[in-house]
């Protein structure tokens, strides 16, 4: 999500705004259906070969994308190759971390509880010195993280295959966020230098080194005669069109609009996944829940918005 804030279009403009306010909710749609069709794809891959066939197709596709619209992407890797390894390892187990505890859990609450990286970015950058944190920040961080408790201990006791071991996935679920959030500390700087794209395509590359080799053999052995068209189509629609095609018009969105106010839309991408949930995975959430979402999103938005930002608009 973070990435380097450019000067947006001409505010009088309303016609470019509103093609940038569209751009920005597909992507929200994008990856919000695609946490769902992740979950039901689990239903006949195992985590880490579902992420090794994903880590390989969108790292392959996106490179080429990238070194088509970035010529002088070999000298970026050759002058950052060792922070960019570092990255990369980082985000293969993230990404590992991600897919086994959306296995875990409800679609619907991973969806939420991924969305908290930008929280544990801003705790991270706070304790390490990086940035002053102003009042606002730390006050949306303690009620994402009340609305993140209500959430998670606010569901209902009775047992589902959707959730087998629904508190385990959430916990993991969090330690993934924290782990996209040391991520994107790490990365920062090199997406500042280099551009958000470019490093993002890199980190994934390398990421393959940690995923590949877990992953491999299980996805060989996927019962492929099982796949339906379905199944073909969801894969399709996850690693290309929600992840690729919603990280280029994400990124582009950012370049026109700035980080802040694209970030906006994203909040709306638990939501998606909720509602996207209850109807194709008849997940069934309770009022906490529903409640908890509602105080995290908001949370959220106390924690991104520093003071001097305006409201989309």
């Amino acid at each position: 999500m973070p990435g380097a804030v450019n000067s947006g279009p001409n505010p009088t403009d309303y016609r470019t705004l509103s093609t940038v306010d569209w751009r920005a909710l597909s992507v929200a749609l994008l990856w919000g259906t695609s946490a769902v069709a992740q979950k039901f794809l689990l239903g006949i891959f195992t985590p880490a070969g579902f992420q090794c066939l994903r880590s390989l197709l969108g790292a392959l596709t996106l490179l080429i994308v990238v070194r088509l619209l970035r010529p002088k992407f070999g000298q970026v890797l050759g002058s950052c190759w060792v922070l960019l390894l570092g990255a990369g390892l980082l985000m293969g187990v993230q990404m590992l971390t991600f897919v086994t505890a959306l296995d875990l859990t409800y679609a619907s609450e991973g969806a939420l509880l991924i969305s908290t990286a930008p929280i544990w970015t801003a705790i991270i950058v706070a304790v390490a010195g990086m940035e002053a944190m102003h009042f606002r920040s730390w006050l949306g961080i303690f009620v994402a993280l009340g609305g993140v408790a209500m959430v998670v201990l606010g569901a209902g006791t009775s047992p589902s295959t959707m959730a087998p071991d629904r508190i385990a996935g959430d916990v993991l679920m969090i330690v993934s966020a924290i782990l996209y959030g040391l991520y994107m500390v790490i990365s920062r700087p090199l997406m500042q230098r280099h551009g958000t794209l470019v490093i993002t395509a890199a980190s994934l590359g390398f990421s393959n080194i940690v995923v590949v080799p877990l992953g491999l053999g299980q996805l060989i052995a996927t019962p492929w005669a099982q796949l339906s068209v379905l199944h073909w189509s969801l894969l399709a629609y996850t690693a290309f069109f929600a992840t690729l095609g919603g990280m280029l018009m994400w990124y582009r969105s950012i370049k026109q609009r700035g980080s802040a106010r694209t970030a906006t839309y994203q909040y709306l991408v638990p939501i998606v996944a909720l509602g996207t949930a209850v109807v194709l995975l008849h997940e069934q959430p309770t009022t906490w829940q529903l409640v908890g979402i509602v105080i995290t999103l908001g949370g959220l938005y106390l924690t991104h918005r520093r003071p001097t930002e305006q409201l989309p608009g």
